[in-house]
């Protein structure tokens, strides 16, 4: 496991990256493929989703947040998984980066190479991505994105419950009890004193685990959803 995005290193060896950003990047890509967006473009800084959206004027694009809130001007939604529960994506492109998990991405894009895969996990995707990449031929190596180049202890839980998949030693009811309140008792207090949606990020969306099936994985500069095509086989 690398514990922050500070550690991924300049020549990442080859290998399945699987990105967990909990809070709260990699659960609102969850969500968008959920409500059946096409593919979730990853910008190499925030403000270049315009330009992604002047080539696809279909796009829904995501960015950073307003004081109360709510989308900054000129955007569809922001970077929560309760935010784009009212945005119509689905057949549509999408566009979202963040400061940890999608500069993350970007890490792993720009350092690496052909043998580098790149997928996002968060605890509502964990088993479904340890089942998916178990038997693939390089090693799963999971990134928990943390925060300012530090772990951060949701991240870090994701990527052990994800671990703990793959190696067929499944969490039990009472262990995955534990975890969330990890998880809660870390962010509850912040995210009450910020706004009622971020609270209902961590509450109904972030700590909700095996709820969803999508694998996204990196191609090029666009996640797409990896499992669909499975399922159409």
């Amino acid at each position: 496991m690398i514990p922050s995005r500070a550690g991924i290193p300049d020549d990442p060896r080859p290998g399945n990256y699987v990105v967990i950003d909990v809070t709260h990047f990699s659960t609102t890509v969850l969500e968008l493929f959920r409500s059946g967006a096409s593919c979730v473009h990853v910008p190499t800084e925030r403000g270049t989703e315009f330009a992604f959206q002047e080539q696809h004027p279909e796009a829904r694009i995501g960015g950073g947040s307003s004081a109360d809130y709510t989308p900054k001007e000129g955007y569809d939604f922001f970077n929560s998984p309760s935010s784009v529960q009212s945005v119509d994506v689905d057949g549509r492109p999408t566009a979202l980066t963040s400061s940890n998990g999608g500069a993350a991405i970007t890490d792993l894009r720009q350092r690496g190479d052909s043998d580098v895969d790149v997928y996002v996990g968060s605890l509502s995707n964990a088993a479904a991505i340890a089942d998916y990449l178990r038997d693939r031929d390089k090693p799963l190596i999971t990134v928990a994105a943390g925060s300012k180049g530090k772990p951060s202890p949701e991240d870090t839980v994701g990527a052990v419950v994800i671990q703990r998949y793959l190696a067929g030693d499944e969490p039990t009811d009472e262990e995955l009890d534990r975890y969330r309140e990890l998880i809660v008792a870390g962010k509850a207090a912040k995210y009450k004193r910020k706004a009622d949606i971020r609270y209902r990020d961590l509450l109904e969306f972030s700590v909700a685990t095996n709820t969803r099936m999508a694998i996204p994985k990196l191609d090029g500069q666009r996640l797409v959803d990896v499992s669909e095509a499975e399922r159409t086989e």
